[in-house]
């Protein structure tokens, strides 16, 4: 199956080169807020254009990271950019929390570490809550929500699946039978 996957919006973006990287790093939080709020209304046009597309993080993110960890001015206008976005989005948008247990998550961390970790351990639970806090605010219809604790990641597409089944179309359930029989 074909699909558009985009998981650089966390500061710094994982698809630049190491000396932009470091480079978006120096940037002032008005400069990278902006910045995220660009690459969000750009990344609006890539779920309206691509069938399937997968945006990792997108502006909740951005939202709950931009306060803590980037520098920005804790208010209201993440919260509502991200809104705004909402309004935009194709209708059969689909909005998926995946969460784990704080251990779990730091296991993770430990045993995968990101060259340049945005989130802190201590701060875990605060964390969960406010993406859990998003997810219920979010305007879109159609949310599925996992927690991938014990789960591993074939098990964590597997119940995506079943979940995402009543918010299919009936085209993409003949797109994923077609792809069931090859």
């Amino acid at each position: 199956m074909r699909f558009h996957l985009d998981d650089h919006l966390t500061i710094p973006d994982s698809s630049l080169s190491k000396e932009d990287r470091d480079m978006m790093l120096t940037l002032s939080p008005a400069f990278k807020e902006r910045f995220q709020r660009f690459q969000m209304v750009y990344h609006v046009r890539i779920l309206r254009n691509f069938r399937d597309a997968l945006e990792v993080g997108f502006y909740s993110e951005d939202a709950i990271y931009g306060p803590l960890y980037y520098g920005y001015e804790p208010h209201f206008l993440a919260i509502w950019h991200g809104r705004e976005l909402e309004k935009e989005l194709p209708s059969d948008t689909i909005l998926v929390l995946l969460e784990a247990t704080p251990e779990a998550i730091t296991k993770r961390m430990e045993e995968a570490p990101h060259e340049y970790q945005v989130i802190k351990k201590e701060d875990l639970p605060q964390l969960l809550e406010k993406f859990r806090k998003e997810f219920r605010a979010s305007t879109i219809h159609a949310k599925i929500r996992i927690d991938t604790t014990n789960l591993t990641p074939e098990e964590v597409l597997k119940e995506f699946l079943a979940k995402a089944n009543p918010h299919l179309t009936p085209e993409d359930l003949l797109r994923i039978m077609m792809n069931e029989e090859k």
